[in-house]
């Protein structure tokens, strides 16, 4: 079978109907960033107050004293002996910022661990020795004896008096150093590829005339990256308002993402798995300073021959998949911008330096998903009544699908539904779904590759249960599990038996079949307007996840899935195929898609009979099937047989 050009094409438009990489494994590195106001319930606060989003997270309250955020337990992904901390303050008048964590690993929790002082005047003092039975911060990074399963995080803000300092974001990112490093999935280039490249400066740290030019990399990646967001940054002046006084360096990871951050851009630590997640934030425009180390030759057309540690910028990747990077080191701004080969920068970052980055961004909203089972998608924000909320419901998002947010409206979020699709005006064109749900249904998450897609109605882990349709990163787990990924939170052990492989290979032939018994799963529910998930469903809904089951995405709604398929004639109409109707007054106005089920049959929910059923075609239209035609009007309706795969 043969998906056709039409859908082939939409296929292409979802980012996350992606190839799954061939021996994938555990990440090694998971971040989580804290900036939505929903990210901190069960937060401690002292001398805090909510502000509005997106203008910061909280404000001091009294200028006078100190304030303090300390989060709750935070379960990890996996285990972990590697931590990274970064925040984001405003200081308007001033002051200083100190990040501290606690461990929790099998001897119970540790100490806290300070990750040093940030002051807004200009530098930082990271801490004094601290090494004890848990570990030791190594600068800017925790390192651990044993494995740690959770942590919590504080940040302390000391204000300088005069305008409050304002919290924008927090964010932590962990690294299990002894896992596996998968260069082919690390390294891994997609379908579709295309080149893309960020405008940036090219500020060479060589041509700084001061006898610590050699030692500023970081500063002078950080002030291209700056720069090319917008912002005024001289590199010498950004290279003194990073500095380590303790250390004597000017490539703490904390103060330089600090020093950022209080320039009023999202700033933060994060150890990336792969190159496509990079290329996602470079899509985003925003640059990632990539942290690199390698041996003699091992990344060629580099300045430096070899590094023990090294930051630059990368700007962007070649057509071929190559790393468009500006690297500091290059002997003049003329040669800042370089293009090193994809497996060897993979190597120097991702293997080496376990992807360690500074992510900056003028905002975040492309990196946002649904972190609740299901939030309902509505056309404007409703009001409280319930009658209101069923006439304005768009569509549903599931549990981990992508979101793009555009604007806020007190508690309402107006968003992109990346993996719902919908036809433009220009009736050519499939973009995002539009409409709004709730704020603090949604929360970061780094564009992680999925490799699987629940294939049962509902699959439960734990407390959470996933709705038919949910799309993960999943690995092998012991005994017929399987470990996923989400944003936030910690793994989901789930059944693999409840989960499809994705894949971007040609149907098989069982694929009708299956997409037909999934659909009957719902056999018996009662119609739900806007339903697309286990708990309700409406015609269109019931098509989309019936297909995306198995990894065929179709768009949200029957007019555009009418548009993304192809006409058939009765008699080589097949099992799962499609059939459209109109109202016989307006036949270009579909509003309603049946899933042909073979022997003059079909699945359809509907709200004639406020049910999803199975019915023959004489009973649904009044005329027998055997007599059908395509383009027919039968029962008041105009009727179209249409085919997703050949």
């Amino acid at each position: 079978m043969k998906i056709t050009t039409q859908l082939a094409a939409l296929l292409l438009l979802m980012p996350a109907h992606v190839k799954a990489a061939a021996g994938a494994g555990e990440p090694r590195s998971w971040t989580l960033v804290h900036f939505l106001p929903g990210d901190f319930t069960d937060f401690q606060t002292v001398n805090l107050a909510p502000a509005a989003f997106p203008a910061a997270a909280f404000t001091v309250e009294d200028s006078s004293r100190p304030a303090a955020l300390t989060s709750p337990e935070l379960a990890s992904a996996f285990p972990f002996d590697e931590l990274l901390l970064s925040a984001d303050v405003v200081f308007p008048g001033g002051g200083g910022l100190e990040a501290a964590a606690q461990v929790k690993t099998a001897d119970g929790w540790s100490p806290w661990f300070s990750f040093g002082r940030f002051n807004a005047a200009g530098g930082g003092v990271s801490p004094a020795p601290q090494e004890n039975p848990f570990g030791a911060v190594d600068i800017d990074t925790l390192k651990l004896r044993k494995k740690a399963s959770a942590f919590r995080y504080r940040l302390t803000v000391t204000p300088d008096g005069g305008k409050p300092p304002a919290i924008r974001l927090a964010a932590a990112s962990y690294t299990d150093s002894g896992a596996a490093y998968f260069p082919a999935e690390a390294a891994a280039k997609p379908a579709g590829f295309k080149a893309v490249k960020l405008a940036l400066p090219g500020f060479s740290q060589m041509m700084q005339q001061v006898n610590y030019a050699g030692d500023i990399c970081s500063p002078v990646s950080l002030a291209m990256s700056m720069s090319g967001l917008g912002l005024q940054a001289d590199p010498l002046v950004t290279a003194g308002a990073v500095l380590d006084s303790s250390q004597n360096i000017y490539g703490n990871w904390f103060f330089n993402t600090a020093y950022a951050g209080t320039r009023g851009l999202y700033a933060f630590l994060a150890r990336l798995n792969s190159l496509e997640e990079a290329r996602a934030f470079i899509q985003a425009g925003a640059p990632v300073i990539a942290s690199v180390t390698f041996g003699a030759d091992e990344l060629k057309n580099s300045p430096l021959k070899k590094t023990k540690g090294h930051l630059l910028v990368i700007a962007g990747f070649t057509a071929k998949g190559d790393v468009i990077a500006h690297d500091p080191a290059a002997p003049d701004e003329k040669t800042v911008e370089r293009v090193y080969d994809r497996a060897q920068f993979a190597s120097a970052w991702l293997k080496n330096k376990y992807g360690t980055s500074y992510i900056l961004a003028k905002d975040l909203n492309r990196f946002l998903a649904v972190k609740k089972n299901v939030a309902e998608f509505y056309s404007m924000p409703p009001g409280p009544s319930p009658e209101e909320r069923v006439k304005l419901i768009e569509s549903q998002l599931l549990f981990n699908e992508r979101v793009e947010l555009l604007g806020v409206s007190g508690p309402w979020a107006r968003a992109r539904a990346a993996e719902q699709a919908s036809l433009l005006a220009d009736k050519k064109t499939f973009a995002p779904y539009e409409g709004w749900l709730p704020l603090d249904s949604l929360a970061f998450s780094v564009p992680e590759q999925n490799t699987s897609v629940v294939r049962v109605k509902t699959a439960r882990t734990g407390a959470l249960e996933l709705s038919l349709g949910v799309k993960l990163r999943v690995i092998a787990g012991p005994k017929g599990s399987a470990l996923a990924f989400p944003p936030g939170g910690p793994a989901l052990n789930l059944s693999a038996k409840d989960l499809n492989p994705l894949t971007q290979k040609p149907p098989n032939p069982g694929l009708r079949p299956a997409i037909l018994n999934t659909a009957r799963f719902f056999l018996g529910d009662k119609y739900y307007w806007g339903g697309r998930s286990a708990w309700g469903i409406d015609c269109s809904g019931l098509v989309n996840l019936a297909y995306r089951a198995w990894g065929v995405e179709l768009p949200r709604n029957a007019d555009d899935q009418y548009a993304a398929s192809k006409s058939v004639s009765m008699k080589n109409l097949k099992p799962a195929d499609l059939i459209f109707s109109a109202d016989a007054a307006r036949p270009g106005l579909i509003n309603h898609v049946m899933l042909y089920a073979g022997g003059g049959k079909l699945i359809e929910a509907t709200g004639d009979t406020n049910s999803v059923r199975e019915v023959s075609f004489l009973e649904k239209f009044g005329t027998d099937f055997k007599k059908a035609k395509n383009g027919m009007v039968a029962g008041g309706k105009k009727i179209f047989f249409r085919k997703i795969m050949n």
